[in-house]
């Protein structure tokens, strides 16, 4: 079974990534700031040490504390529902209808139709909404912020395969990606995008990633063979790192133009 991978499927224009293989660590230490206060989408009350009576919402508050709360995720089994907001002031201002709309995006996963997932009165910068399958979703209002973890994600995927084939290995300092090479990873990723570390070739110290890009299916991200996942995926390019001179570069496949991102929703 392939599970060193990364998939995204990305929409900047309602600012919002679907991930597997980036974990809670990478959104942590990929973040620019880690919220000071979160409310919980999830009912996860144990977990709280607040709660809105207003909205009846539980809360985590302190950014130690909110750390905590988000690398308590055991695996990618965690089904973390959260979005951030300034005030609790913010919270008691909200209307029934606000509040309704906050428990559809919790039970959903999606903001309600026409809507979205960023509120005035909250001033929230991030949506992030965990799956039992190991899916996440998160919006960002600052969508660089995707960027900056994608980057952190695909770093630890390759030293973690780097690693597996060593008995003794020692640590490989590996250059961040510029952000070309990220651009082009997020244009791909409008279409479901998949960063297959288990098929990595390394020859000549070079460190050879293959991308493959969904068709219009379901998002999965479980395939027991190579054969199984390119049959349902089309190749989209190679990501390689150099060792030698420390640069990625990046060399996509010419593919037809014409994917609607609606065949993803």
């Amino acid at each position: 079974m392939l599970n060193n991978l990364i998939y995204l499927r990305v929409s900047v224009t309602e600012r919002f990534g679907v991930a597997w293989g980036i974990t809670a660590a990478d959104f942590i230490n990929g973040v620019s700031e880690i919220p000071h206060s979160i409310l919980l989408l999830n009912d996860d009350f144990e977990r709280s040490n607040r709660y809105n009576s207003h909205a009846k919402f539980p809360l985590v508050v302190g950014r130690n504390q909110v750390r905590e709360y988000i690398l308590g995720e055991q695996g990618l089994e965690n089904n973390n529902k959260w979005i951030n907001y300034q005030t609790e002031d913010g919270i008691d201002s909200l209307t029934d209808g606000e509040i309704a709309d906050l428990l559809y995006l919790g039970h959903m996963g999606i903001p309600t139709y026409r809507r979205t997932p960023f509120l005035g009165k909250l001033r929230n910068q991030i949506v992030y909404v965990g799956g039992n399958n190991g899916f996440k979703r998160i919006y960002f209002l600052d969508f660089a912020e995707q960027d900056h973890i994608l980057a952190l994600s695909i770093k630890r995927h390759l030293r973690e395969f780097r690693n597996s084939k060593r008995i003794f290995a020692r640590p490989l300092p590996i250059k961040d990606l510029n952000q070309s090479i990220l651009d082009q990873l997020l244009h791909l990723s409008r279409r479901g995008m998949i960063l297959a570390f288990d098929l990595t070739k390394e020859h000549h110290r070079k460190f050879e990633v293959p991308i493959f890009l969904k068709k219009t299916e379901p998002e999965k991200v479980i395939w027991s063979s190579e054969a199984q996942l390119k049959a349902e995926t089309r190749p989209g390019g190679t990501l390689t790192y150099n060792t030698m001179s420390n640069k990625w570069t990046i060399a996509i496949d010419q593919q037809p133009e014409g994917t609607d991102l609606n065949d993803f929703v």
